[in-house]
């Protein structure tokens, strides 16, 4: 898979600026980790990584009603976390910025209020949930 494959449907501009944040947000290291790690597994599998998050996704809004600290979303951000080292290694710190960036990036606030209205907040509030308290 080529990395341009990707960045898909997005402007040469826009893919600047996204390199830009996640290399400001995570670092140089991270960006071409994780570049090499998407262009590395190809276009069936990296559409199977993007089922899987998808999936995550939609378990944790279907959850929310049972509040950010239950046992079942906390259960979801477990395999959130692990599904984030398909594309880099992530600090601790990274994981929180990331989840502090899902309610803060407008890219990402879009993305989870189609799938539900207050999930960018939600999921913020659960990914601290967890980094506060992971054993």
């Amino acid at each position: 898979m080529q990395i341009k494959e990707y960045y898909e449907g997005f402007s040469d501009e826009q893919i600047a600026k996204y390199r830009q944040e996640v290399r400001k947000r995570c670092g140089e290291d991270t960006l071409r980790e994780s570049e090499d790690r998407i262009t590395g597994m190809g276009k069936e599998r990296f559409a199977e990584v993007q089922a899987e998050g998808a999936s995550i996704f939609e378990a944790i809004g279907d959850d929310m009603p049972k509040g950010f600290d239950s046992d079942e979303v906390q259960e979801h951000i477990v395999k959130w976390r692990k599904w984030l080292d398909n594309f880099a290694t992530y600090s601790d710190e990274a994981v929180l910025g990331l989840g502090q960036a899902y309610s803060q990036h407008p890219g990402f606030i879009q993305v989870f209020r189609d799938i539900q209205e207050d999930l960018p907040e939600f999921l913020t509030k659960a990914v601290e949930y967890y980094c506060a308290n992971k054993k």
